[in-house]
């Protein structure tokens, strides 16, 4: 890792005027501009680090990354991957876009959003993601047309759902991803491939003289866990993972009760670990180290009650413990390794920030939800009390829309506003507003719940969530007239036709569940033909599905809807091929369904995938 005695003081790296410059090399006052590299790992709990006092988890590489960091040890995210991804990407909140839960369609951020890859590429800045985008699979959602120049990424939100390629479901080892937006199988452990990926990359921008923006953004240690560094987790299954072991922990404790899956999480986060230390030998070998901002930090907190530093909660919880992450950044050229115990920083920051380092602006009347920390991150004089004057609102949970009080949590200063409820229970009313308060200066562990004693503060902060929904969330809520609603509600069409989507897959990952439940429920995807076809698809069954017919159609609001089409299901097989689908209205937005039936009438759900390609080459 980079040497303190290297570190010099901040330098006119951090240039505050727009630049705007066309791709290629670099003038004398562009090569100032830092690269950036945004390192965010998929359910790594805040105490899955052993500098945060996890007694068994290694990681080292990252214990000296922080020391050479400034850690902000006060650090929010969303509770669950796909809202923390929309608003890491965009600086806003993720209400403001359709990307604001994990599946169902709901996924899927709106093409019109401006992220940071497209303000970055504007001025000339290489973009790249190597690893979980979780933004939508299809065009016009996947990181190619959303300002990323370089793509390698896996479908959906983990590699083991049901967006994974056919014939390479569950791989992490040698896994089917999306190269530029086309499956290729890759060779190794898909970890080691992101990480492998995008040096390379990064070597080729160095090479063209091009500053670059680099995502690196691992699925692991998302389950499933059954595919895991063998070594590594070997050592964690020889060694003592019952909860005594972590009995010092203060706060809330570790219940964790299955060794051999606490094993395997650890051998991935220690994969990572060890990744981050390749990362830092190429920067310095690659002459990079110096002015590169790295940041790192987890979209959420950790899956499962495991060690998580004493913090109340996890994954999918507004506690502490499911929105706080570890935070480091570091950038040898401007900034000095420092503890920030006061003030705090959120995922809505990044993109502020980094644009403000890059000395990129924003499109003028471009509203960004995050703050500039880099006053925070370089210690300036009140720059950690600014921080805390801002309120942060983070709010999840499943459903189409957000609703008032459901599962939210509202950072103010010292003192926290959180009202948990069941996040996975989707509402149509307000719950009664019950919030808890807690004084997070004294009492980082949520232990004392301060809302009787101090009224006019939880009258205060309400007051503020209150206008955050009506300003944010209103925003997303449905027109009052149904049939308004039901469009307003539905997720942008996916593109069929067209350039680079000639070949589209649609898995139940982005389909809107219309009927039915679990493996045998129904449902229709959003789908814009660019042309009437003719078109071939091919519908991939559950493994389980017992049908002998399939129908295919669409709903649409055109009066010319082509009728559906009907074909059988051949004996002992997982597929059935409309060969010929003609008819769709160019331009015209359809819900488009497929129905198995066994027999004449019973229906027996809905596919697993479905292939539309071009039927005339």
């Amino acid at each position: 890792m980079l040497a303190l005695a290297r570190r010099v003081p901040a330098v006119a790296g951090v240039i505050l005027a727009a630049l705007g410059c066309a791709s290629g090399p670099l003038s004398a006052q562009d090569a100032k501009r830092p690269n950036v590299i945004v390192v965010m790992t998929d359910d790594q709990g805040f105490g899955d680090l052993s500098m945060h006092g996890n007694p068994v988890l290694r990681t080292p590489n990252l214990d000296a990354l922080a020391k050479e960091s400034v850690q902000v040890r006060q650090f929010y995210v969303h509770p669950v991957c796909t809202p923390t991804r929309a608003s890491l990407f965009t600086g806003r909140y993720p209400q403001r876009s359709t990307a604001i839960d994990t599946y169902r369609g709901r996924a899927m951020l709106d093409p019109d959003a401006l992220t940071i890859a497209e303000m970055l590429q504007g001025a000339g800045i290489a973009t790249g993601i190597f690893g979980k985008w979780h933004l939508g699979d299809c065009a016009p959602m996947r990181p190619i047309d959303q300002g990323f120049e370089r793509s390698v990424v896996h479908r959906g939100g983990g590699i083991g759902q049901p967006s994974d390629p056919l014939g390479a479901e569950g791989d992490y080892t040698d896994p089917v991803l999306a190269d530029q937006g086309e499956d290729r199988k890759f060779d190794g452990y898909c970890t080691d491939i992101y990480f492998d990926g995008a040096m390379r990359w990064m070597a080729e921008c160095r090479d063209a003289d091009r500053p670059f923006f680099c995502a690196i953004t691992p699925n692991a240690p998302h389950t499933p866990l059954h595919d895991v560094p063998e070594d590594l987790r070997a050592h964690y299954a020889a060694s003592d993972l019952s909860p005594a072991t972590f009995a010092e922990e203060p706060g809330w404790k570790a219940t964790f009760t299955d060794p051999d899956k606490l094993a395997r999480l650890y051998a991935m986060v220690e994969n990572i670990d060890q990744n981050m230390g390749k990362l830092d030998a190429f920067l310095e070998s690659a002459g990079l180290a110096e002015n590169t901002l790295l940041f790192f930090f987890c979209d959420n907190g950790p899956q499962g009650r495991r060690f998580n530093a004493g913090l109340r909660g996890s994954k999918g919880n507004v506690h502490e413990g499911g929105i706080r992450s570890p935070f480091f950044a570091r950038w040898p050229a401007a900034l000095e390794p420092r503890v920030v115990e006061e003030g705090y920083g959120a995922h809505l920051d990044l993109v502020p920030t980094i644009l403000a380092a890059c000395g990129v602006a924003a499109p003028v009347g471009h509203v960004l939800d995050g703050t500039n920390i880099l006053p925070l991150l370089r210690g300036e004089e009140g720059a950690a009390d600014g921080t805390m004057d801002r309120p942060l609102v983070l709010q999840w949970h499943r459903g189409d829309f957000p609703v008032y009080g459901h599962h939210v949590a509202i950072r103010h200063g010292r003192y926290k506003l959180a009202q948990v409820t069941n996040a996975g229970q989707e509402r149509d009313t307000p719950p009664e507003w019950k919030p808890q308060l807690f004084d997070l200066a004294v009492d980082p562990y949520e232990q004392q719940d301060l809302a009787v004693e101090r009224p006019e503060i939880v009258e205060r902060m309400t007051a503020t969530y209150r206008a955050w929904f009506e300003d944010v969330a209103g925003a997303a809520m449905p027109p009052a007239d149904p049939e308004a609603a039901r469009k307003h509600w539905w997720p942008k069409p996916i593109r069929i036709g067209g350039d680079g989507a000639e070949r589209v897959v649609l898995t139940r990952q982005d389909w809107r569940p219309v009927a039915g439940n679990g493996w045998g429920q129904n449902g229709v995807w959003m789908v814009r033909f660019e042309d009437a076809g003719p078109w071939k698809v091919t519908a991939t069954m559950m493994p389980n599905a017992n049908a002998s017919r399939a129908e295919l159609g669409v709903w649409g609001d055109t009066t010319d809807v082509p009728a559906p089409h009907s074909a059988k299901i051949p004996d002992d097989s997982r597929q059935v091929v409309f060969d010929e689908v003609t008819g769709f209205t160019p331009g015209a937005t359809f819900a488009l369904w497929c129905t198995l039936h066994e027999g004449e009438k019973e229906e027996r759900g809905g596919p697993y995938q479905i292939l539309i390609e071009r039927a005339d080459g």
